[in-house]
């Protein structure tokens, strides 16, 4: 019997809405991301398996037990990596909760066979159990209650809900979509640790721990931060860190194009401003997940309300700051990036809840850099396990930002091959760092007075040069 002729009266174990919101997800993702292809295909195969046995239990085939089994390793597999891609949709949970009741209801009526989605609601229960943080006393959870009543009426009361994808032909926003060349998550980061810490409390922990994110905010009224502003040298990694961090959480993230946004037209470009807003709030509420908005290069669009500034100037900001002001309750993370800190008016950095300086990588840093960079290359291999000359040439590039050593590792990369094609050396090194000290910054220009933490990134796993 085809999967599309089933009785409409049959039972499921897989939750319709989740499995909609699932596929939601998933027709969002870009065609060459193999996580999401695999997880298509597996729930796919799932439920058409799961609506096959159904009909086969009604029948009593002997085929059941083969399909069961097929099933059940193929629904835990599907199970985990949509928990790994997409924890927001609490998935394990709600689909073990959904085939217990299943079972519950064919058990009461006296059926003599076990039904089989007692046994997939056990095999769910270990990935649940693996992602619980703690038991909740009996007082947390009356109060982690409330607070999701509370939610769930707003949600109900919000009248701009919609069951479509959205549409823009707006070119002021542009979707991030993660290629070869991208940061692969935090594990692309050298470095940073601090700063990995404060993205994983700050961000990613309430994204993966919505319920105990609820229980915080109800005891501790903490909340996730307005925004983040990224500064410091250019070249050091503030764009790479953001990527990473959408990476790394699986929300979507949308790249701001000041370039773009900007009109001289009156109204125009303050209007760019609210569409490109709107149009991340309305991809958030059709996803049900908040998505991150990344305004680089900020101080071009702020740079204070002196007497200098026009009257649209004055529009532009305002409008501006009543944006990343409420961007928090749109489900919305902006993050900010910036060369020029100074520059930035001083009513718009203090929307931004977190500062972080993103400055020049340390000696320890600059090793990590080179050896995730040499690693990947077949001929940089022996040179990436040779730790004595890895430090040698992190001494030598002391005053490099983060993308310059990754730049002089691949021109030391492309000398190696020129002369040979013989082994990467650390006299490669040497040589193209002599010839690339305009690649030097001063760090003292863009640093504040107060002392930071010194942190850098690696783009090795990913970047791609024009060798000359």
């Amino acid at each position: 019997m085809e999967v599309n002729k089933i009785q409409s009266n049959l039972t499921f174990g897989y939750n319709r809405k989740l499995n909609k919101k699932l596929i939601k997800r998933l027709d969002l993702e870009h065609e060459n991301d193999h996580v999401a292809s695999t997880i298509r295909d597996l729930n796919t195969f799932c439920n058409n398996t799961e609506d096959m046995l159904k009909i086969y239990d009604k029948n009593g085939s002997a085929q059941s037990d083969e399909l069961f089994q097929a099933l059940m390793s193929s629904k835990i597999t599907l199970a985990s990596l949509v928990e790994h891609k997409y924890p927001e949709l609490n998935y394990a949970k709600i689909e073990r909760d959904t085939y217990e009741s299943e079972a519950a209801n064919i058990a009461k009526k006296g059926t003599e066979k076990y039904p089989w989605q007692f046994s997939i609601a056990n095999e769910l229960s270990e990935i649940v159990d693996a992602g619980k943080v703690e038991e909740l006393t009996p007082e947390q959870k009356k109060k982690l209650n409330e607070a999701e009543k509370r939610a769930a009426e707003q949600k109900r009361t919000n009248k701009n809900q919609t069951n479509a994808a959205p549409k823009t032909d707006n070119n002021v926003i542009e979707k991030f979509e993660p290629n070869d060349f991208s940061p692969k998550g935090f594990e692309s980061l050298g470095g940073m640790d601090e700063l990995k810490e404060d993205l994983y409390d700050k961000i990613i922990y309430p994204v993966l721990n919505p319920q105990q994110a609820a229980l915080d905010f109800e005891e501790y009224g903490k909340r996730a931060p307005r925004g983040i502003l990224l500064y410091g040298p250019p070249g050091c990694g503030k764009t790479s860190v953001t990527e990473a961090l959408a990476v790394e959480s699986g929300l979507p993230l949308f790249k701001l194009k000041i370039s773009k946004a900007g009109s001289p037209y009156i109204n125009s470009t303050s209007i760019n401003y609210q569409n490109a807003f709107d149009y991340v709030a309305d991809y958030s509420r059709y996803i049900e997940a908040p998505c991150f908005m990344l305004i680089d290069e900020i101080d071009g669009m702020t740079k204070g309300r002196g007497k200098e500034a026009s009257s649209e100037d004055l529009k532009q900001m305002g409008t501006l700051l009543n944006l990343i002001e409420t961007a928090r309750d749109r489900n919305i993370v902006v993050i900010a990036a910036t060369n020029k800190y100074d520059i930035i008016d001083e009513a718009i950095k203090r929307r931004f809840d977190e500062q972080i300086y993103v400055g020049m990588p340390d000696m320890q840093t600059r090793e990590d850099v080179l050896y995730k960079t040499l690693a990947q290359w077949l001929k940089g291999i022996p040179l990436a396990e040779a730790p004595e000359d890895l430090h040698e040439i992190a001494e030598k590039l002391d005053g490099f930002p983060t993308s310059a050593i990754v730049i002089i590792a691949d021109k030391a990369s492309n000398a190696a091959r020129k002369d040979g094609r013989r082994i990467i050396k650390k006299e490669d090194f040497f040589n193209e760092i002599e010839k690339n000290r305009n690649l030097q910054i001063s760090e003292n220009d863009y640093r504040s007075v107060k002392s930071y933490p010194r942190i850098g990134f690696n783009t090795g796993l990913g970047i791609k040069t024009n060798n000359k």
